[in-house]
């Protein structure tokens, strides 16, 4: 791996353990036994570092999640969704748990995010209103971006309001997927009666994963 990508790879694992804000390019540098010089020859500061790491997530995400086609199971449809959020937030925790403040501090870094929130606000629409077409739900159309932003908003800040809501939070698999069932939890009104029992068995999956008694 080049020295750049193992810049990257590292800053992420650090950022992700210990919070953006509390890992320094020494600190980076140190972990990989590099000099400062040798950091700073590949990046100039460490928000030249989290743009790169944007970049990644903003690849995860394009790849991740596509709109729901008339042809597939809108079900597992919605579970290949909930799935890819469990990836973005396990792979990316620091950006969820600090993006307010790292956004404030870089205006070209927030630009870019505003660019991608549009495109999953996009996306989740699709989502909601292709289990809407399968019959899966039954929501008001007027509803639809209300409902797809309250769901954008549960996964943006289930990190942040973890942290800020107990003491010593560490992001596991667990308290990841306790967020998806808050996800699943807000569906729960709209399902359909025809779809109530596959629901249930998917509320019961992810329920097993975070470790939760059903």
């Amino acid at each position: 791996m080049k020295t750049k990508d193992r810049i990257i790879q590292a800053s992420l694992e650090l950022f992700n353990a210990h919070g953006e804000r509390n890992v320094t390019t020494n600190h980076i540098a140190s972990h990989l036994n590099i000099s400062p010089g040798n950091l700073y020859y590949h990046f100039r500061n460490k928000e030249e570092i989290i743009r790169n790491i944007f970049e990644k997530y903003v690849q995860h995400m394009e790849v991740s999640f596509e709109p729901v086609k008339p042809s597939e199971d809108a079900v597992e449809f919605l579970s290949n969704y909930l799935d890819a959020v469990f990836s973005a937030l396990f792979h990316f925790s620091f950006l969820y748990d600090n993006l307010p403040v790292i956004m404030a501090r870089d205006p070209e870094l927030k630009s870019q995010y505003l660019e991608i929130h549009n495109k999953m606000m996009d996306k989740i629409n699709a989502l909601v209103l292709g289990l809407q077409s399968a019959e899966v739900i039954n929501i008001d159309h007027d509803d639809v971006d209300d409902f797809s932003n309250i769901i954008k908003q549960q996964v943006t800040f289930w990190i942040s309001y973890c942290k800020t809501s107990q003491e010593d939070t560490s992001i596991t698999d667990e308290l990841i997927y306790n967020g998806l069932l808050k996800v699943l939890l807000l569906f729960k009104p709209y399902v359909t009666p025809e779809f109530t029992d596959v629901v249930k068995d998917l509320t019961a999956r992810y329920k097993s994963l975070a470790n939760v008694e059903s």
